[in-house]
């Protein structure tokens, strides 16, 4: 076994990477830093920030420098970067107070190369944020009204805001306990694993990592539509899509697969939502079923994961990472997996590629030092603490480290796009391969990881050397 292991760590760290670009510029200490690619002008932009200054460089997809600007950052009063809107050639990042009732609006605009600061106070009535997301290209800060099911939508563009209201009074919501609730009693319930208030986004620009969807409340998007999704209740997936063109509403409820209740072993459930197909898992400590159904609620495929059984439908060994790649073991029983998994915070998560789904299943463990400096290390990427963490360009980054001082057990499975299981050795991702690499570059801070024309980059600032490289991964 510790040859197996060995191997194992060897092949982990014999990855490609390709450095593409370097440029050398002056870059304070604990910047934060976020991205925006815009694949139709073909150019990425970054956004830096510091305790002084923010600034903006735009890059053609060559990663050679287009321009740059920089301004002195908003006051003290706002501490965090919570998203950002693009209107032709300005670009503008949201600042926030700490409970989001004073917004500063803070624009670069390329074309009279010049930038202003506007400042939004919101009157917000017995509310509190669940939401800050960018969707093309505009930002929305959403926001529940205390012990109702009414959302106001606050919504930031080309300078200028607007309030929405969505009354979702009509809408019926169940608790824990199959009880009808409202809206906020949903969003407001929180675990050690999940904060209050708060819904995890799921983007697919990098495999979604088992610690984002483990979250028992997530958020989707397609097209201009928001789509949330909860698992509060072991029973049912509750979906919200929110269309934000006409502020309308759809929910749906969907069934978690039947189990059994045994007097001896309770439930626990999750789900994840890939295309038009939602996926849902129910398990306990010896038995896990999954189902995949399309957003009718029609069964297309179901799996079992039993005790003692061979798992017929994984890619791979049982894994188990601890705190970081290099400390991994391979567990060696399907008991081991079903007990470890129930006794975590279960999840699966699904990512297509070259027409393939590859879905991840397992648990993971609440960060195992759970102070608030470890939080904001992790969720931070290393980059500082001004960038918030629900903001859709630093997702990528938050994902990269999300297994960082947590114990994580999981096992991979390909399937076609039908849900058809393909056997064999699965392909190693260019994102697995980044895992590994920025775990050997440490040392690299203002870290960024996006997409950008169908390849994978990395880039990070070497204090030592004054110069942010670029890094591709081939998929």
């Amino acid at each position: 076994m510790k040859k197996l292991l060995l191997a194992l760590f060897v092949t982990s760290v014999s990855f490609s990477q390709e450095l593409i670009k370097e440029f050398n510029f002056k870059l304070p200490k604990n910047s934060d830093v976020f991205q925006v690619v815009e694949e139709d002008k073909k150019q990425i932009s970054l956004f830096f920030s510091d305790k002084n200054y923010a600034r903006t460089l735009r890059f053609d997809d060559n990663f050679n420098l287009i321009d740059s600007l920089k301004a002195q950052r908003p006051s003290k009063l706002y501490y965090d970067i919570i998203g950002y809107s693009i209107s032709g050639n300005k670009y503008y990042s949201y600042w926030s107070n700490l409970n989001s009732k004073e917004i500063a609006s803070q624009c670069f605009d390329f074309d009279s190369k010049s930038t202003n600061i506007k400042s939004y106070r919101l009157e917000f009535e017995k509310e509190k944020p669940i939401k800050k997301i960018t969707i093309n290209n505009v930002f929305y800060l959403i926001t529940v009204v205390k012990n109702t099911s009414i959302l106001n939508v606050y919504v930031f563009n080309d300078g200028q805001m607007e309030k929405k209201s969505i009354d979702l009074s009509d809408k019926t919501f169940l608790d824990y306990e199959s009880k009808k609730t409202n809206l906020w009693e949903i969003v407001n319930e929180y675990t050690s694993f999940e904060p209050a208030l708060t819904i995890q986004n799921i983007v697919n620009e990098t495999p979604p990592s088992l610690t984002f969807s483990a979250n028992k409340r997530k958020a989707y998007t397609k097209d201009n539509n928001l789509i949330l999704t909860f698992d509060n209740n072991q029973n049912f997936t509750q979906l919200l899509n929110i269309n934000l063109s006409n502020f309308s509403c759809f929910q749906k409820l969907y069934n978690q697969p039947f189990m059994v209740q045994s007097e001896f072993s309770s439930f626990d459930s999750n789900s994840f939502l890939l295309n038009n197909k939602i996926i849902q898992m129910k398990i306990n400590s010896s038995k896990m079923a999954m189902t995949i159904k399309d957003l009718e609620g029609n069964e297309l495929k179901n799996f079992e994961i039993i005790t003692d059984q061979e798992i017929d439908f994984k890619n791979s060994e049982i894994i188990q990472e601890n705190g970081k790649i290099s400390n991994t073991r391979i567990l060696e029983k399907s008991s081991q997996l079903l007990r470890k998994i129930y006794n975590l915070n279960p999840s699966i998560a699904c990512f297509e590629n070259d027409n393939n789904i590859y879905m991840t299943i397992g648990g993971v463990s609440t960060l195992q030092n759970n102070s608030a400096a470890m939080y904001g290390g992790m969720i931070g990427g290393l980059t500082g603490a001004l960038i918030g963490a629900a903001i859709s360009s630093n997702y990528s980054v938050n994902n990269l480290n999300s297994y960082t001082n947590r114990k994580v057990v999981y096992i991979n499975c390909l399937f076609d796009n039908n849900f058809n299981h393909i056997k064999g050795t699965i392909k190693k991702l260019a994102f697995d391969e980044l895992r590994s690499f920025a775990e050997e570059k440490s040392n690299l801070t203002s870290q960024t990881v996006f997409r950008f024309n169908s390849n994978l980059y990395f880039g990070g600032f070497n204090h030592k050397n004054s110069n942010y490289s670029f890094y591709k991964f081939q998929n």
